[in-house]
């Protein structure tokens, strides 16, 4: 399959690599099949390109490499909630760069994967846990916000 995107231009892919969300994403609910494009190399952030609206592409991080016990609950948990299957479960967390806070995280609304049988749902979690922009740091974790002085 072709896909000519606004970010990354004419694309060639697989269809076996589609992801498919079918109520959408929180904004998007007509949108519902995605690819995710990863990088080449070291790089840690990935983009979740949507294949029904072109123009339309997140940057997406593993959840797990932010903070070793998110989410909460367990993700196989979060998956068999959201009525996918749990065979092989991936969080990815769509991540902003805002002024003011720089690279922030949505964590209070990840989005859960089944890489086995591609298909996936945006879950929200306990909004007295977490929020929908953590600040990060380079590295991909969280950013500290207690004061070391």
């Amino acid at each position: 399959m072709r896909v000519v995107g606004t970010r990354f231009g004419e694309i060639e892919l697989d269809d076996a690599k589609t992801i498919v969300f079918s109520r959408g994403l929180i904004g998007f609910p007509e949108a519902r099949r995605y690819v995710l494009l990863e990088p080449r190399g070291a790089g840690h952030v990935a983009w979740l390109q949507s294949l029904d609206m072109p123009e339309l592409a997140f940057p997406v991080v593993n959840g797990g490499a932010i903070a070793g016990s998110y989410p909460e609950p367990a993700p196989e948990k979060l998956a068999h909630d959201a009525g996918i299957a749990a065979s092989d479960v991936a969080v990815l967390v769509i991540v902003a760069a805002t002024k003011g806070k720089g690279l922030v995280a949505n964590l209070l609304a990840p989005l859960v994967v089944d890489l086995e049988s591609r298909s996936g749902a945006q879950v929200v979690l306990d909004p007295t846990q977490y929020a929908a922009a953590v600040p990060l740091t380079l590295g991909g974790a969280l950013a500290q916000t207690t004061d070391a002085r």
